[in-house]
């Protein structure tokens, strides 16, 4: 069966969605979706066509009708994009797979003419007519995933409606009915677009907070929600940002997404804003490969929990030569779930690539032998400074647990003076720089050298891994501005 006609036959009377701090039930949810189904319908939107979906405010893709459209999309058995932040639209523009884009009006300025576009808005709290149901057609529906790592260059996976069913039942593990879900990671990443989908399969509520900015999402949505999924960095920026025990800590589980646990930031969570923190490692290509509990990262620092029912993993050299278990190494790893390919038009890179029935997703790791996984960075995380290797994100567990620094990002510069180790560090306007300076040069070996600049933010992609290179590229400015006007002063 699939998910829309699991969502389909719960209970009417149970509550699917809070949004804003309302209640919607699974009854006025259907109604919504086959009341959307029968607009879109009327728009051509049916098997063989691929919608672009980006309707609703919220900044993570997560509000009630950017939900309704895509609910609608696939009951309708279409081909569905999520296309909620730039780099979605611009990925999915350029690869020339879009009929028609559904959205408010905002929304749609920056989609061009030659693109078919709908105006789509679903007010949840205004009453809704209740239409005809409409026939579920979701056997023939697709997801288009675009994928981009840490490169800003989308590629393209492909989702039949089998592989978006077993993707959903692969996480339904951590949902049943008395599951209220937040979920913060964007809805057009895996775990975004799946959990809520796995939530209303098993019954549960999915909180869909207004279109706020900022934490004032979070100060409305926590009290309710019992299961939180986002990655490190969202969990740091709100442990910084709200103060104090969060309401409705006991019995709360967070689910962590897409990098390392730091071991201060587990503790700090577990503390204040729950009492289960699990960690979850996968991909778009793959699904899910290792789930732990928070205690594995005394094992490693870079744990992610043990290989899952049907995942295949191994850690092999350069050469794809067998490491000895627990040593580092390339990841490949293989699922029965697995992607068979990127689609055509896009491809492999930033070290992500299938080859002889494998998917290399372009991480170092470690696996030992009762199946625990450790990620000790990407292939793109080692830093190469004049014959100095280093992992750029052992260097970021380090400074980022530092009082004060609120984000890091370690990269290496290439500067007149040589390749030279540089933090990007977010902190307050009154932070004590040289002071944070200091410190590091007594964590570092053989009086390294090394610069501290200051950034406004640390741009991340949706699953708040760090753009190296973009970044690399935005230091390099920021220094050659801060040399001269060294030089001028």
């Amino acid at each position: 069966m699939g998910i829309i006609a699991r969502i389909m036959e719960q209970a009417g009377d149970r509550t699917a969605v809070l949004a804003g701090g309302a209640p919607i039930s699974f009854a006025r949810l259907n109604s919504d979706i086959d009341a959307a189904a029968m607009k879109l319908r009327s728009q051509g939107v049916g098997t063989g066509k691929t919608i672009g979906i980006r309707a609703g405010a919220a900044e993570n893709g997560h509000s009630y009708t950017n939900w309704i459209a895509h609910l609608a999309v696939i009951k309708l058995g279409a081909t569905h994009v999520s296309m909620t932040d730039k780099a979605a639209v611009k990925g999915a523009l350029q690869a020339g797979k879009v009929d028609l884009v559904l959205g408010h009006f905002e929304s749609l300025i920056d989609v061009p003419p030659s693109v078919s576009r709908f105006e789509f808005h679903l007010d949840p709290g205004a009453p809704t007519a209740v239409g005809e149901a409409v026939a579920n057609d979701e056997q023939s529906a697709r997801r288009l995933n675009l994928t981009s790592g840490t490169t800003n260059r989308p590629k393209f996976i492909v989702w039949d409606a089998a592989m978006i069913e077993q993707r959903v039942d692969q996480v339904g593990e951590m949902a049943n009915a008395e599951t209220k879900l937040f979920p913060l990671l964007h809805l057009r990443t895996t775990a975004g677009f799946r959990y809520p989908l796995a939530t209303w399969a098993a019954g549960g509520c999915v909180i869909l907070p207004r279109a706020a900015k900022g934490l004032e999402r979070d100060v409305e949505a926590l009290p309710d929600a019992n299961l939180i999924t986002c990655s490190p960095p969202q969990l740091k920026e709100r442990l910084f940002g709200l103060k104090g025990e969060w309401p409705g800590r006991e019995g709360r589980t967070i689910m962590l997404l897409g990098g390392r646990l730091p071991t201060a930031l587990r503790d700090v969570a577990l503390q204040r804003a729950c009492t289960r923190l699990l960690i979850s490692y996968g991909s778009t290509e793959t699904g899910s490969i290792a789930m732990g509990e928070h205690e594995v990262i005394e094992r490693h620092p870079g744990a992610v929990g043990f290989l899952r029912d049907g995942v295949e993993a191994e850690i092999v050299s350069a050469k794809g030569e067998p490491v000895p278990a627990g040593q580092p190494g390339l990841i490949r790893t293989r699922s029965a779930i697995m992607a068979g390919g990127y689609e055509e038009g896009s491809g492999p890179t930033g070290g992500s690539v299938f080859r002889d029935g494998w998917f290399y997703p372009g991480d170092i790791g470690r696996l030992y032998e009762d199946g625990l996984l450790a990620i000790d960075g990407r292939t793109g995380d080692m830093l190469n400074l004049g014959g100095w290797k280093i992992s750029a994100v052992n260097l970021e567990t380090m400074v980022g647990g530092l009082p004060g620094v609120k984000d890091v990002c370690a990269v290496g510069l290439q500067l007149d003076e040589g390749d030279i180790l540089t933090f990007g560090i977010v902190c307050d306007d009154d932070f004590d720089v040289r002071g944070l300076t200091e410190k590091i040069r007594g964590m570092l070996k053989n009086n390294r050298r090394f610069h501290v600049i200051r950034m406004p933010s640390i741009p991340r992609n949706a699953m708040g891994k760090i753009p190296r290179p973009l970044i690399a590229s935005q230091l390099t400015a920021l220094y050659g501005a801060v040399k001269k006007n060294a030089a001028n002063a």
